[in-house]
């Protein structure tokens, strides 16, 4: 049997369904407005951001911030990513993204983290990069206080763009390491077979 709060509640159900058709139509809700830009207007550019091209080709956005204090945040995108790999080319825009740690045309196998870690960088915080199904990204974060840094983490963006070495060692030694971060995102049953 319905307690006395069940029927209460369907009966002021009913009366209020009953009594909405009969509001008049001026006092419903306004109709929704539009709003002030359409989904397929271009976003506004930040003002405070300086936007150029090189010769090259490479565009560059630079916006400056007092925090944190004496430091420059250093990022090359690269417009390629797993979805522009074929069947054959899996997981091969995130292993070289690995190997830009690992020789260049300017910096030796080791020494672009080293001079890095020098100025008190730590690879995670301040050097890392990324791959993503539409871009690759490398971020370099380093001391504008110390003469030349700037430059050096400059020069490495730069090869990281076109100057790699990919020597065969340095990829036998990077693969593993490779494979193993994919194993790690395995499932524990997968990972012991």
């Amino acid at each position: 049997m319905p307690t006395p709060i069940f029927r209460r509640a369907v009966l002021t159900a009913a009366l209020g369904a009953l009594v909405t058709p009969s509001i008049p139509s001026r006092a419903q809700a306004p109709a929704a407005q539009q709003p002030a830009f359409a989904p397929s207007d271009p976003l506004p550019f930040d003002k405070a951001v300086t936007r150029g091209t090189l010769p090259n080709g490479l565009t560059y956005y630079i916006r400056r911030n007092s925090r944190p204090e004496k430091r420059v945040m250093l990022q090359l995108a690269v417009n390629a990513g797993s979805i522009d790999e074929s069947d054959e080319q899996q997981g091969l825009a995130h292993f070289l993204e690995h190997m830009a740690f690992n020789g260049s045309r300017n910096f030796k196998p080791g020494e672009l983290i080293a001079t890095l870690e020098s100025t008190g960088a730590r690879m995670g915080p301040h050097v890392n990069a990324y791959t993503s199904f539409d871009e690759t990204v490398y971020m370099f974060q380093v001391p504008t206080d110390k003469p030349g840094i700037v430059d050096k983490g400059l020069q490495a963006l730069a090869d990281v763009g076109g100057a790699l070495t990919l020597d065969p060692k340095e990829i036998d030694k990077e693969r593993g390491v490779v494979i193993e971060e994919w194993r790690g995102g395995l499932g524990a049953a997968a990972r012991i077979r």
